[in-house]
């Protein structure tokens, strides 16, 4: 107990977000597939993004809602020269956790609490005429952990979060084996957890307040999934974003 007493010491400069925050941005998103329900090779493609949600903080609490939408063509890794195949991408996801304030170490402010992570990926394939719909549909909950940390330079005023998800079990929606769709309904759809489901999501943003009230935000975004059943699908996507962050 007095460990954690000298650890989590009072930092004022810790939190840097007060109050109701709607943030607006756009970015780039590259993501690398390899999905058994598709074909034997990954995947990739440069992708566009764009990104809005909602957040709110006080003393306690940090609630944060990212939406996002992504999309583009997908091409194949292994001898694309001569594989005149690709996929058209419509990606969407949905990102909730609610954190509580634990301390603060070293004029870090460390939160801890639940998240829900939303994953739906479409794809139209080119050349497959009995898979030209492809989907992966992940629906989360699990754990959040996030750092934060105010700082100023140059006569500026910045603030750095650092946030690490952790999923621990989904609902999910895939193909069948033959076709997508059985019965007019989606093929596979049942609950997996950890040891044939596995889930990361880290997010680094750095804020830098422009007005008493708006922030910029820059954000690095990685997220890995992977489903060992119903047709194996490991999926990697990187996300890099400036957003508008408006106080209302």
């Amino acid at each position: 107990m007095v460990l954690l007493g000298l650890l989590f010491t009072g930092a004022s400069q810790a939190q840097f977000l007060e109050g109701d925050y709607m943030p607006f941005g756009l970015g780039y998103a590259f993501q690398t597939v390899k999905d058994a329900a598709l074909s034997p090779v990954s995947y990739s493609g440069n992708l566009g993004l764009i990104q809005s949600g909602y957040y709110f903080q006080d003393e306690k609490w940090l609630s944060q809602l990212d939406i996002s939408g992504f999309g583009g063509f997908q091409y194949p890794d292994v001898n694309p020269e001569n594989n005149p195949n690709r996929t058209t991408l419509f990606a969407g996801r949905a990102h909730y956790s609610l954190s509580y304030k634990l301390g603060e170490v070293q004029q870090w402010a460390l939160l801890a609490g639940i998240l829900s992570h939303n994953v739906w990926d479409y794809r139209e394939v080119r050349l497959y005429s009995n898979s030209e719909a492809n989907f992966n549909g992940m629906f989360a909950a699990g754990v959040q952990l996030t750092a934060q940390k105010q700082f100023n330079w140059f006569g500026d005023t910045f603030g750095v979060q650092y946030g690490l998800g952790l999923p621990i079990g989904c609902y999910y929606m895939r193909p069948g084996y033959v076709k997508p769709f059985f019965a007019d309904e989606i093929a596979a759809r049942d609950l997996a957890f950890w040891g044939d489901y596995f889930a990361l999501d880290s997010r680094t943003d750095l804020y830098w307040q422009v007005s008493q009230s708006n922030w910029l935000k820059l954000t690095y975004q990685w997220e890995y999934t992977q489903l060992d059943i119903s047709n194996k699908i490991q999926t990697a996507t990187h996300l890099l974003s400036v957003s508008t962050i408006f106080k209302f």
